[in-house]
């Protein structure tokens, strides 16, 4: 099962880019505004913008993550640990993983 951690609140500014991955985070702008995610990676563009890599595992596979400027993102203090841990090791996550912790997520959110 997935262990959720969560503290009320965002993450700041400044660790919102470099600690996001694991964290939950729900989209500001475009047509997915509003739904939530998990911050699967962060990417440098070439212009030296970062970019923040989100995946859902249904519409969003970890494997073709949706790219978001962290300005157009809310990234929740809430995780999965269990993601956080594959993904900072490198290792792969299977989509099912993430659906499950959006699940879980969605359901203690309520």
């Amino acid at each position: 099962m997935c262990k959720i951690s969560c503290n009320l609140g965002l993450l700041s500014d400044t660790d919102s880019s470099k600690n996001a991955v694991g964290h939950y985070a729900v989209s500001l702008a475009g047509h997915d505004n509003g739904k939530i995610y998990l911050v699967v990676g962060v990417k440098r563009e070439p212009g030296g913008a970062q970019m923040l890599l989100l995946a859902d595992g249904k519409s969003r596979p970890c494997g073709n993550p949706k790219a978001k400027k962290p300005k157009h993102v809310c990234v929740l203090k809430c995780m999965d640990e269990a993601v956080a841990g594959k993904l900072q090791a490198g290792e792969r996550v299977d989509d099912s993983v993430l659906i499950h912790s959006l699940r879980e997520f969605g359901k203690s959110r309520t």
